[in-house]
C-alpha cells in the first residue's frame, strides 16, 4: 500500500506483512488507526483501519493459515531433535597432532 508522509510528502509503502500486523495489533488493542513510520522523517503517519481492511480484505484468513503452518514447522523441527542419535562423549577422542597429554 503507498501511503505519502503528511509531514515531508514522500512517498513510501507498507507491506503486506506489516500491514497484517498492523491489522492484528489493531484488532487485539481495539484500537482504529495504524501509525505508518515514515522512512525519511521518522515521524508517525496515522492510518484508518478501514482502509488498510480494504488493501487487505482477507487478512483474518491469511492470519489464520499462516498461524497454522508455523505450528505445522514447530512440530516437524522438533521431531527430528528427539530421533536425532547421541553423540559420542569427548573423552574418547584422541588429542590432535602435536599436543600432549599431562
Amino acid at each position: 500500500m503507498q501511503l505519502r508522509c503528511t509531514y515531508c510528502q514522500t512517498m513510501f509503502s507498507i507491506s503486506q506483512d506489516e500491514m497484517l500486523a498492523g491489522l492484528e495489533h489493531m484488532e487485539e488493542h481495539k484500537q482504529a488507526y495504524y501509525d505508518a513510520h515514515c522512512p525519511k522523517c521518522r515521524r508517525a503517519n496515522r492510518v484508518e483501519r478501514a482502509r488498510m481492511e480494504r488493501f487487505f480484505p482477507d487478512w483474518k484468513k491469511t492470519l489464520k493459515t499462516m498461524a497454522k503452518e508455523s505450528a505445522q514447522a514447530g512440530t516437524e523441527t522438533e521431531k527430528p531433535a528427539a530421533t536425532a542419535p547421541k553423540k559420542a562423549s569427548t573423552t574418547d577422542k584422541q588429542p590432535p597432532a602435536g599436543v600432549k597429554k599431562k
